[in-house]
């Protein structure tokens, strides 16, 4: 996706879109990896515009398997942690729920599993793609595992992944498409592999040679990327941003429903598993990028 000048931003602050579908409402699709991402980086935004009456979707590449555990009582949800003797799935489940719960607080219109249902290309079983974990590397930044396991969403081959998410933008036909820029910004795996799994979903579903049965091919009029607020991650000179001052009020509730994996602190600040205060900020940014939707 290349940066492109940014639109003019309408009252209120949000996202420019084009204009709205033939039923008056606006139709934004966010992708993200893993339960919990989309409440700390989009929620906000997410939630500003299912509030203006616009139907805001998510699709979530994986259930979080292999993510860690804060609270104490549920620390044995953790793989590899004492009493834990399963592969995730006992963690999958609880966020699952923990997800469903951050999607009611955003007012979010409906949220899909990559790989099933609607976000599933053809007719053959449903698909769980699995968390990929991650490992820090010296530079201060996520990268790949020491082991990815078979299963794990980044494993996945890239033309099919995107084609399942092709499948929900045909059925869907957002208005604006949302995602992470290629980094995924900060470098899990499952985050650029989203990234890379979004760009290349806008393109087949507006590709009119790619069979999709009864679905007709959508060209996506606007994507966005988000802004990452970690400062090794420097935006390009000169680089368009849109600031977007969304719902603090769901965003915090939405977080809230994610207890295995951040804690809501007093004085509008959170923290993750590491413990490390962070600001919690109802302003998200963004960037206008050319996701390539000629058919």
């Amino acid at each position: 996706m290349n940066q492109q000048p940014a639109l003019p931003v309408p009252k209120g602050g949000l996202l420019p879109l084009t204009a709205a579908s033939p039923d008056g409402r606006a139709r934004l699709l966010f992708l993200h990896a893993h339960p919990d991402d989309e409440s700390i980086t989009t929620g906000a935004t997410m939630a500003a515009f299912a509030r203006s009456g616009a139907l805001v979707y998510l699709l979530t590449s994986t259930r979080g398997e292999l993510g860690e555990v804060i609270p104490p009582e549920l620390r044995h949800l953790e793989v590899g942690q004492p009493g834990n003797a399963d592969d995730g799935s006992g963690l999958a489940a609880v966020r699952e729920q923990e997800l469903a719960d951050a999607v009611a607080a955003l007012g979010i219109a409906d949220a899909f599993w990559l790989g099933s249902g609607a976000a599933k290309a053809g007719t053959g079983p449903d698909v769980i793609y699995r968390d990929s974990g991650m490992s820090w590397g010296p530079d201060g930044r996520a990268q790949p595992a020491a082991t990815v396991l078979p299963g794990s969403f980044s494993l996945a081959p890239l033309e099919e992944t995107a084609a399942h998410a092709a499948a929900l933008i045909r059925r869907l036909k957002p208005d604006v498409v949302v995602t992470y820029a290629a980094d995924g910004g900060y470098g899990h795996p499952d985050h650029v592999r989203t990234a890379a799994m979004a760009l290349q979903a806008v393109e087949l579903a507006a590709d009119i040679a790619v069979g999709a049965g009864a679905l007709d091919p959508w060209r996506v009029p606007l994507a966005y990327t988000i802004v990452s607020d970690r400062p090794e991650r420097p935006l390009e000179p000169g680089a368009a941003v849109i600031d977007v001052d969304g719902d603090l009020a769901a965003k915090t509730a939405a977080m809230r429903a994610h207890r295995t994996q951040l804690t809501v602190l007093p004085g509008q600040r959170f923290a993750l598993s590491d413990g490390v205060s962070r600001e919690l900020s109802g302003r998200e940014s963004f960037q206008p990028v050319d996701a390539g939707t000629d058919a």
